[in-house]
């Protein structure tokens, strides 16, 4: 500011004067994105304001043509509700992934946490146990069970799942590459067993005024999970944002997207977003220019993981059920597959690659087996084989383009060579020197450089 001393304070009130002069920037930020990169920005523009008026046009006429005049492969309420849960996790794995540069292939374990925190504290579950507890609940009074609103329960879930993403990455932190894909992989694998095998506990504990005694409780629901759920509500408004109340739960799901884009873009642009990234290019090289890598890496598996703890909670209170067989390997692989297919890095990237799977897996893989049924039973159903889809899906993607639909500027360069060419000149280095060659023993090299680039020790005999 010109003339003028920026006072930052502290608190709600900063945080909240923080967040109004952000939106009364957003004009001019966009004004600038747009003379910086015109096509890119005009075309997330054009898929902000296909998702703000999607769900309202298919309930209004779109899911009515596509039923009783001519059939499209159109997402309906479930699914688009799903894309925002899906984005959401890709944007926390690629906290993960994308910014810190670590292999996550458990990260369905946070969604299965996050989903059973929300299940434990707004449901009827625990009324076996005698707890009887509604606050701000949209039931009555009295009601058995444990009853907290929907925006209760999720900074509740924030919190549960961003200590397990901790508690995971503190014995991982000297693991790097396979090695940490792996363990991850089984806390992954680990934790919806847990919750299915948690159906007859046997405990007991005695410490003086403590005394707790299970025999045979049921902890988690076991096989059946735990259902109903609470779903989401507005108390003065009295709308539910459950599975019934039609494209409600998809404006729902893009406010929280919402959130999560903002975050992540604080995050990405604040001094440990610049530490997650040092340490993504070369771990040894940022702990010697004074990065804490033991903090960083904390960090970015509790923020990574409070993302999926966020879907989670929002997918068990949207269905009004949850239960350990939502939460299988495949789910990790998928939003993996998710986020290098939109551009591993980039936040819109991510979004893209969410929102396309998430269609062809649920809508348009059922769309095309249901045409192919119709007009020629004897092919196999496409349906069937959706991983397998995806799976040429992603190698293609890796052939023809491997930095993503919507790639980090970053990771475009070093997958390009025009890129590169770019890196160079940016650097000073006139692009004839990347013609030098070093020659092997017995060879000349080749290039305007060539007598210096010759292999030392092979001296010119006389």
């Amino acid at each position: 500011m010109t003339g003028a001393t920026r006072t930052i304070g502290t608190g709600p009130g900063a945080w909240f004067g923080y967040i109004g002069s952000t939106l009364a920037g957003l004009p001019g930020t966009y004004r600038t994105a747009l003379r910086a990169n015109r096509r890119r920005t005009i075309g997330i523009t054009i898929l902000v304001i296909v998702a703000l008026v999607y769900p309202y046009a298919n309930h209004t006429f779109l899911a009515s043509f596509s039923r009783n005049v001519f059939p499209l492969p159109v997402p309906d309420d479930t699914v688009a509700t799903f894309m925002t849960i899906f984005a959401i996790m890709a944007i926390g794995l690629n906290i993960v992934a994308g910014f810190a540069g670590l292999l996550d292939l458990g990260y369905v374990a946070f969604y299965a946490i996050g989903a059973y925190v929300a299940a434990f504290l707004a449901s009827p579950h625990w009324a076996a146990l005698g707890l009887n507890i509604v606050f701000l609940g949209n039931v009555p009074a009295g009601s058995a069970g444990v009853h907290l609103p929907f925006w209760l329960v999720v900074p509740i879930a924030v919190i549960v799942v961003a200590t397990f993403g901790a508690l995971l990455g503190a014995p991982t932190l000297r693991l790097r590459g396979d090695y940490l894909a792996i363990v991850t992989l089984g806390f992954g694998e680990i934790v919806p067993l847990v919750f299915k095998n948690l159906s007859q506990v046997y405990f007991s504990l005695n410490l003086g005024p403590i005394n707790i005694n299970m025999n045979n409780v049921n902890l988690t629901g076991g096989v059946q999970g735990i259902n109903p759920v609470d779903p989401p509500f507005l108390p003065f408004f009295n709308i539910k944002f459950d599975a019934e109340a039609g494209f409600l739960p998809v404006y729902l799901g893009i406010f929280m997207l919402l959130i999560a884009v903002l975050v992540a873009r604080n995050l990405e642009h604040s001094r440990i977003g610049r530490a997650w990234m040092a340490i993504r290019e070369d771990e040894t090289a940022a702990e010697m220019m004074g990065v804490n890598t033991v903090r960083t890496k904390l960090l970015a598996f509790a923020l990574g993981a409070s993302f999926a703890g966020i879907s989670g909670a929002f997918q068990a209170s949207y269905l009004g059920a949850t239960t350990s067989d939502f939460f299988n390997f495949s789910t990790s692989i998928l939003v993996l597959v998710m986020i290098i297919l939109g551009g591993i890095g980039n936040i819109w990237g991510v979004i893209v690659g969410a929102v396309t799977l998430v269609y062809i897996n649920s809508s348009f893989l059922p769309y095309l087996g249901q045409r192919i049924q119709d007009s020629a039973p004897f092919l196999p159903n496409p349906a069937q084989y959706n991983f397998l889809i995806l799976g040429i899906i992603l190698l293609l993607m890796m052939r023809f383009r491997p930095q993503g639909f919507l790639p980090n500027r970053q990771r475009e360069a070093e997958l390009s060579v025009g890129g590169l060419a770019a890196a160079d000149l940016s650097l000073g280095i006139p692009p004839e020197l990347d013609n030098v060659s070093v020659a092997p023993p017995g060879q000349s090299a080749t290039g305007p450089d060539a007598r210096s680039a010759e292999v030392p020790g092979e001296d010119e005999e006389e």
